[in-house]
């Protein structure tokens, strides 16, 4: 489904996991979600993920953000379903992006990922809203965000990957 109305244009649906919106948090950088892709959508798991996210993460209200929509997947099954391999937001991030038929889902774990791609889900990560970002100029250079994400969150980079990401953003 696309996001459109009598006399809109077709908008692309963006549904989003936890991971990358922490991320870009973390970076100050939540509003490069609207420049690259307008609205983006959150399950209410992955609001309360990031509402309350334990020690390690500072709290983050979805709600401060009005390009950031906050929605239940309709069909609780296939999250319940989901959540034999995933945890809630993400398994209700997937179920979201399904029942949209979105553009993309921005998730990073591994298994979120696998999954994603196993559904026929376009998945993107934060490494890649960074380097779409830098692509559009919204940033000007993304090694020092990615060494931040390193060291700062913890981050799981591979130096390939690392080297591979900057290549193709020309750094």
């Amino acid at each position: 489904r696309q996001d459109e109305g009598p006399g809109t244009v077709a908008v692309a649906i963006v549904v989003s996991d936890t991971s990358p919106i922490r991320a870009l948090h973390h970076l100050a950088m939540v509003g490069v979600l609207e420049q690259l892709y307008g609205r983006v959508y959150l399950p209410e798991a992955v609001a309360q993920e990031l509402r309350r996210p334990g020690r390690r993460f500072p709290a983050f209200e979805p709600g401060a953000y009005p390009f950031l929509v906050v929605e239940s997947p309709r069909d609780e099954a296939r999250v319940r379903s989901l959540e034999e391999k995933l945890d809630r937001g993400e398994a209700a991030a997937l179920a979201l992006a399904l029942e949209h038929n979105a553009r993309y889902v921005l998730i990073d774990e591994r298994d979120g990922r696998r999954i994603a791609r196993e559904l026929g889900l376009t998945v993107v990560g934060v490494l890649g809203i960074l380097s779409e970002a830098k692509g559009r100029g919204l940033v000007p250079a993304i090694e020092p965000l990615l060494r931040r994400l390193q060291r700062e969150l913890d981050f799981r980079l591979t130096p390939g990957l690392i080297s591979e990401v900057l290549r193709q953003a020309g750094e």
